[in-house]
């Protein structure tokens, strides 16, 4: 299998902390994410919402569910804070709270994500049927 081609101009906060994970994050939904256990390592795609001063970020993912997101005081590039779909990878800190440890902005200009496509595709790989094409291979 060929690599892929990465981006450099991508905007990624916390490579080292995803990296460090103790565990592989999977990809999910607001309603995967909610069947999670806590602690669980996860990646979800969706809107990351600007805080105020003080303020939780609000990530409000492709199938219509609102996540708090609990990071690092490190600040954000103005590609993930300005409201562009970011993948969020972090782990499950409570019912609608994710402790991230990392956020990644997808490249390219709006629109860059079909939402309805990606939710579709991450519900897919949850499926008992297809789930061991779309696990990672240890």
């Amino acid at each position: 299998m060929a690599a892929m081609d990465v981006d450099s101009a991508t905007a990624v906060v916390g490579a080292d902390a995803m990296a460090a994970l103790p565990s592989v994050a999977r990809r999910m939904n607001f309603k995967l994410f909610q069947q999670a256990e806590t602690g669980a390592a996860i990646r979800i795609g969706g809107r990351l919402a600007a805080a105020g001063a003080g303020d939780a970020r609000v990530l409000t993912t492709t199938d219509g569910g609102s996540l708090r997101v609990l990071a690092a005081a490190e600040p954000l590039p103005a590609e993930i804070a300005g409201g562009a779909f970011v993948e969020v990878v972090g782990t499950k800190a409570g019912a609608d709270e994710l402790r991230s440890a990392g956020i990644l902005a997808m490249p390219g200009k709006e629109p860059m994500v079909d939402a309805e496509l990606w939710d579709e595709a991450v519900r897919l790989s949850h499926l008992p049927q297809l789930r061991e094409i779309f696990e990672p291979q240890l």
